[in-house]
């Protein structure tokens, strides 16, 4: 018997690999999605020396076994029987259950297999793993519906899906704040899957508490970006630096992909924060861009996502090929009227040397727009993807 726990942060688990034989071998191989406890029987015999029936061994079908693996975690039973052998992919299709079905936000991705055997015949007994009781997710989904609906009527509000879905990322950056605590949690050296780390993973943490880590800004935008009619999955990799563990969106707009990363939209900041401050470098990106600071688990499973039509910056005509002093003067004015003024380079040393002339140099106030204002203070940030945001104060 073997387990591990793990958390939508720290994406580990255990794959079981059986022999034929009434007494089972086991080994085990890291895979994506769940934490594994194994237990392996035989099955009793009745008053009459009969085994209780089970099937000759026969594999389960994905397709059938994600049916109806769905329809028992919906409808909450703590056991979901198997009379074929599913214990090679049971696992895994659990893991693409939950990764498509954010509202399933109470089990924490861990789970047991129990495996009876009568000789060639097998019954499987899955069990996963839920820390709370059933009165209280009817509480926390009511909670959680109440507030989904709540947001999905302000974005609703919105004509067109693209600005309902930009309305979204901004309601998530702007009423969650990142949970830190549980993101130091995670990372730790052997991290115990609990409640508190399983609301702050999920769609529930981000939406009802306020508060979440990446994978439940994720699982959050996957949800409601769902029910605005959008095609929406979640991406598990990693932060490129660090090499943390993260998880962000792929957004299908109009038969094209886009990655969308919430959470590194909503900057956690060291001093003083900027009140209202958030960005678009991570709102439909390429994949281009997603690579210049995240690793993606599996390449090979996601598309490459190539259209620009919908990059927040190119539909604010913020997208600069260099420093452009007419140009930048165009843009400015366009947005002078705005909370906060984008400029989108190409790269981060072309908008490092823009920042420095436009604020260190001060040529900023040379600026047409911003002189007929009577500015007096500019502040200013510059990222890593290219982009300069500027405040004005009057």
């Amino acid at each position: 018997m073997s387990k591990k726990h793990r958390d939508r942060g720290v994406r580990s688990c255990r794959k079981l690999i059986l022999t034929t034989a009434v007494l089972i071998c086991l080994c085990s191989v890291l895979l994506p999605g769940c934490g594994v406890i194994l237990s392996v029987s035989v099955l009793p015999e009745d008053a009459a020396g009969n085994m209780p029936a089970a099937s000759s061994g026969s594999v389960c079908d994905e397709e059938t076994l994600y049916r109806d693996l769905y329809e028992g975690l919906c409808a909450r039973k703590k056991t979901i029987a198997f009379d074929c052998d599913c214990s090679e992919t049971v696992f895994d299709v659990f893991s693409r259950i939950l990764a498509d079905h954010p509202e399933l936000f109470w089990f924490s991705g861990s789970a047991s297999l129990t495996v009876k055997t009568s000789g060639t015949s097998v019954l499987l007994e899955f069990t996963p793993e839920v820390f709370i009781t059933e009165q209280e997710i009817e509480i926390r989904s009511e909670k959680l519906e109440e507030r989904a609906g709540e947001i999905l009527s302000r974005c609703e509000k919105e004509t067109e899906l693209y600005e309902r879905l930009l309305r979204l990322h901004d309601i998530l950056v702007d009423e969650t704040d990142y949970d830190s605590e549980t993101a130091r949690a995670v990372l730790g050296a052997d991290p115990e899957s609990n409640d508190g780390i399983n609301q702050s993973s999920s769609a529930y943490g981000c939406l009802v508490n306020r508060q979440a880590i990446c994978s439940g800004y994720a699982a959050a935008f996957q949800l409601l970006a769902g029910r605005l009619g959008a095609e929406c999955r979640r991406v598990d990799g990693s932060e490129e630096r660090s090499g943390a563990p993260h998880e962000w969106n792929l957004l299908c707009l109009d038969g094209e992909w886009y990655h969308v990363d919430v959470t590194w939209d909503d900057p956690v900041f060291s001093g003083e924060a900027a009140d209202g401050y958030r960005t678009y470098d991570f709102f439909c990106v390429t994949t281009e861009e997603i690579l210049r600071n995240h690793t993606v688990d599996d390449e090979e499973k996601l598309p490459d996502c190539t259209a620009t039509e919908y990059s927040y910056y190119r539909r604010l005509g913020a997208v600069l090929d260099g420093y452009d002093a007419d140009l930048i003067a165009e843009i400015i004015a366009s947005q002078i009227h705005n909370d906060r003024i984008f400029l989108k380079f190409p790269d981060a040393e072309t908008a490092e040397d823009a920042f420095a002339r436009l604020l260190t140099d001060q040529e900023i106030f040379s600026v047409p727009a911003v002189a007929e204002l009577g500015v007096r203070t500019v502040r200013g940030t510059v990222s890593d993807m290219g982009t300069v945001c500027l405040w004005i104060t009057q």
